[in-house]
């Protein structure tokens, strides 16, 4: 019997350019089709609610598991899962790379949403080194809260402290959700 190799596809973006929405849109196709699928999201993630479900900014939902760590995901999907779908994978850090290629080496088709940029312009792991090692990469773009242009980059908007962009905080998180963050196109972003 051949055994069947993984798939990777990593979603990344600025916030607010739907990485969510199109995870979503995927994984609700795939179980259209009878597939069999697993979502996980960071318990970090209390934008919408401590809940099983990702949320997407549009309002649209899909049912999750929720976990504390990349090492959970390995413990957690089932052999007979064919989908491993992960939201905002930013917040699980460089421990993600090996539980992928695990999955990978499993015979999963793997679906990742992140930010490939932390809000002050540096790379944020483990994004980067996974969309290297992806076989699709959609990189979608939003919208300049200034100017209106395709916008792929995000900033902070408001003044007092100082946030560190891979502390995961759920102060921090939360004020996703409170647009605290603006997306920025390249130009207004050096403004």
């Amino acid at each position: 019997m051949i055994k069947k190799t993984g798939y990777l596809e990593v979603i990344a973006g600025p916030m607010y350019c739907g990485k969510t929405e199109e995870l979503i849109r995927q994984v609700k196709r795939a179980k259209i089709g009878k597939r069999k699928i697993q979502a996980f999201k960071h318990k970090i993630d209390i934008r919408y609610g401590a809940d099983k479900k990702l949320y997407s900014h549009g309002g649209i939902t899909f049912e999750c598991e929720v976990i504390e760590c990349a090492k959970d995901i390995a413990k957690k999907v089932k052999n007979s899962t064919e989908i491993v779908a992960i939201d905002e994978a930013q917040w699980l850090g460089e421990d993600l790379i090996p539980v992928v290629q695990q999955l990978l080496d499993n015979g999963k088709h793997i679906i990742i949403t992140g930010l490939a940029l932390t809000f002050d312009f540096q790379p944020f792991p483990p994004i980067p080194t996974l969309m290297a090692l992806a076989d699709k990469v959609t990189k979608l773009t939003s919208i300049c809260s200034i100017c209106g242009a395709e916008a792929v980059y995000h900033t902070k908007v408001t003044k007092g402290e100082t946030l560190d962009p891979l502390i995961i905080d759920p102060i921090h998180v939360k004020s996703l959700k409170d647009n605290v963050f603006e997306a920025r196109c390249r130009k207004c972003y050096r403004k």
